[in-house]
């Protein structure tokens, strides 16, 4: 038996299927985040990333940095993560990242925040029950200078499939 609070309960459409992409359509990815200087240590740490330029103070100082900064891998996976509700949610195979470029880099308390532009669109030879998108994905500072630029494929899918 459900309760109550569950009877009345209706699923959600998550995210967007193949048919509401159209080449050009921007999406301004909401929340961004702000990043903390314990989260780049530990995803160096997590990920045995022990370049000492993403913690060690004097290091990054002699290196021309202000202070550390934060994990550029780090800043991929939270800009490929905002925008994952707008674009890829709903499943679909993952086909790769293109033209991976850095810009200006993260530190700790920056909020970083993401933008999206369809630039392509196929269907897919394979599984009819999807299409395959490109986007093109760019990442910004609370200041708007771009931290990280990179192009992104999946498959995504149809919305009967979906239904």
């Amino acid at each position: 038996m459900l309760p109550e609070n569950l009877k009345s309960a209706r699923r959600m459409k998550k995210g967007n299927r193949f048919e509401d992409f159209q080449i050009g359509r921007i999406f301004e990815h909401h929340w961004g985040r702000t990043v903390r200087a314990s989260e780049s240590i530990l995803f160096s740490t997590l990920t045995l990333n022990f370049n000492p330029t993403y913690f060690n103070k004097c290091y990054a100082e002699a290196l021309g940095h202000q202070e550390c900064p934060v994990n550029p891998c780090f800043v991929f996976t939270l800009v490929q993560g905002l925008s994952v509700e707008d674009l890829s949610e709903p499943g679909g195979a993952f086909l790769g990242i293109d033209d991976l470029e850095y810009g200006a880099s993260v530190y700790p308390e920056d909020t970083i925040t993401a933008r999206s532009t369809v630039k392509a669109l196929r269907a897919s030879n394979s599984n009819p029950g999807t299409g395959i998108v490109t986007w093109h994905t760019e990442g910004f500072n609370q200041r708007g200078e771009r931290v990280i630029s990179f192009m992104r494929t999946n498959q995504v899918l149809r919305a009967e499939v979906a239904a």
